[in-house]
């Protein structure tokens, strides 16, 4: 199976800080990503390098289990996650915040390689997965913060 590979982005009408601190909190995760059965992070409280992200999301009809390590953490710029040997997906994700006139553009980028059962599944398939799971979340994120707003 090929490593699959997107990255798509969305203006938010709100300042970074409060974009990143949204974001940045596992606990609020589940709010703007619909696949997301539960999420636990270790140690409990502020993320740095070296904290580590437990999810399970359902993909494609089923529930699939990755942990993330994170390693490279700039508040309200970049941070860094790869996943950790006992997850279902090799990957790293990326997520960028950066300002943008009056608002925050948040860009997110997802490359990973299968493993298990969903190594078998196709290329084209797995790609189409990612993207419109990446666009929803990110269109849910951006309704949350700026009806908070």
């Amino acid at each position: 199976m090929a490593t699959v590979r997107h990255s798509d982005s969305i203006f938010i009408q709100r300042a970074v800080a409060d974009v990143f601190a949204y974001m940045d909190d596992v606990r609020l995760e589940h709010e703007w990503q619909p696949n997301l059965r539960d999420a636990e992070q270790e140690p409990p409280g502020a993320a740095a390098v070296g904290t580590r992200r437990h999810y399970v999301t359902d993909f494609m009809g089923r529930p699939v289990k990755n942990s993330y390590e994170v390693k490279t953490y700039e508040p309200n710029q970049r941070v860094v996650l790869e996943s950790m040997p006992d997850s279902t997906v090799t990957a790293t994700n990326e997520i960028l915040w950066a300002s943008e006139g009056t608002g925050t553009r948040v860009t997110m980028s997802v490359e990973g390689k299968p493993k298990g059962v969903l190594r078998f599944v196709p290329g084209a398939v797995l790609e189409t997965a990612f993207r419109e799971q990446m666009k929803e979340s990110l269109s849910l994120l951006k309704q949350r913060l700026e009806s908070e707003a």
